[in-house]
């Protein structure tokens, strides 16, 4: 098949493609504009496997909004995020009806003339090797983050091809996608289902009692304590007395031929997957995983990385030291990973977070482990784990399946582009 690849600044003159970056120029909204109801502003973090996370995005005012110019973002727009965290993409849906701003961090990709460019080819077109080579080409280092500007950007080629092929190639992609984005929104009910229980039994003290009714509403006895009324026989205690906080430590550049499964920042924001990585390229000291960990990222906790590691994928996994590895006990696992992703534990956090820079906080790991929390009795812990571990479960798998449905889309994109593989 031939093709003609066009470069984004022509297709701009050509009125095909607008392609600008949440750049604001001076102004930037404060912190005291941002809200808890109001416009989203999207960041890399609230992207996630092509969709964009407007329900955990966080918000401005709409007196922030009302004096930007740049960067307001509408459906059908292809996002990217150009500094930073580079190269994820999002596909804003064309009947998305909320408003959001793009950070400053990244870039929208709007096609204007869609007899000459497909959005969903253009959106798949970004995830592809080709456009990630043209990105890593060009990638610099500024503020100590990678970054790609808006020049280069377009200066960037689009393979344009027959408007036709372009919508076969997005059809037949778009249904993988579509069993990705099923998978995703399990995952998202099965967090919510652990949540909503969390909330029930530990926090509105709903627990079912010795007769099986909710406890609290049943007259079940209350008593004081440093956190407000808990349970008779609760007590309140501290995530450290849940958890033994491994430190174990291992340098991968020692062995340089061995593979690692390596678990970092990068990686958790691509999807929860950690890649194997020679011990040659790992170039600091890092921590070992171990099975039935939970790791928990002291790195600004406004934007909470939790991951679960119910079983390590080799014998040599490392994380990166921006991550604290918790071990809790086994069959209290399911409560100590709901407890973490809890938001009154999400806000301790962000509390105790030193401020190093504007855009990097840190927690510190024994302000992390002295958070006090409400500590039930060790059986309802235990039935509680026993309740949300099976989705847990669950919910790794269903990661791992989109790790696979993304590597078949991704390999078939540049076969269907050659011609390789036909579009009916």
């Amino acid at each position: 098949m031939t093709w003609l690849a066009e470069r984004v600044m022509d297709l701009q003159k050509d009125g095909v493609l607008l392609v600008e970056d949440g750049n604001h120029g001076e102004y930037r909204p404060r912190p005291d504009e941002f809200v808890s109801n109001g416009v989203s502003f999207i960041r890399a973090a609230d992207m996630d496997f092509g969709r964009v996370l407007f329900g955990s995005a966080e918000r401005i005012s709409s007196v922030a909004f009302d004096r930007i110019r740049k960067g307001i973002g509408k459906p059908g727009d292809c996002l990217l995020s150009h500094k930073g965290t580079i190269g994820r993409t999002a596909f804003v849906p064309l009947d998305e009806i909320t408003p959001f701003v793009c950070s400053p961090q990244t870039t929208f990709w709007r096609v204007l003339n869609e007899e000459k460019l497909d959005r969903r080819y253009l959106y798949f077109y970004m995830m592809s090797p080709d456009f990630v080579g043209q990105l890593r080409k060009v990638q610099n280092e500024t503020d100590m983050a990678g970054y790609v500007s808006l020049t280069n950007q377009r200066e960037f080629a689009v393979p344009m091809l027959p408007i036709d092929v372009q919508e076969g190639i997005a059809e037949i992609l778009s249904s993988l996608d579509e069993k990705i984005e099923l998978n995703r929104k399990q995952n998202r009910t099965l967090e919510a289902i652990a949540q909503a229980l969390f909330k029930r039994w530990f926090v509105e003290f709903e627990f079912p009692d010795e007769n099986g009714q909710p406890y609290q509403s049943s007259g079940g006895a209350m008593q004081p304590s440093e956190l407000g009324e808990i349970p008779v026989g609760w007590e309140v205690g501290t995530i450290g007395g849940l958890v033994s906080h491994s430190k174990d430590s291992i340098n991968p550049g020692n062995q340089p031929e061995d593979q690692f499964f390596h678990f970092s920042i990068p990686n958790f924001d691509d999807g929860q997957s950690a890649k194997p990585e020679l011990g040659s390229t790992i170039l600091s000291n890092k921590y070992s995983v171990h099975a039935d960990s939970i790791l928990v990222s002291k790195l600004n906790p406004r934007f909470p990385r939790i991951w679960p590691v119910l079983s390590r994928p080799d014998e040599l996994s490392v994380c990166s030291t921006e991550f604290q590895v918790l071990m809790p006990n086994k069959k209290a696992y399911g409560y100590v990973l709901s407890l973490l992703k809890s938001p009154y534990v999400a806000s301790e956090m962000v509390l105790r977070a030193s401020r190093t820079s504007g855009s990097h906080q840190r927690i510190n790991p024994g302000d992390l482990l002295s958070i006090e929390v409400v500590q039930p009795p060790s059986d309802l812990i235990e039935i509680f784990s026993g309740a949300v571990l099976d989705g847990i479960e669950k919910s790794q798998s269903n990661l791992d399946q989109m790790k696979i449905l993304a590597g078949l889309r991704d390999t078939l994109l540049p076969k269907l582009m050659s011609g390789e593989l036909r579009v009916a």
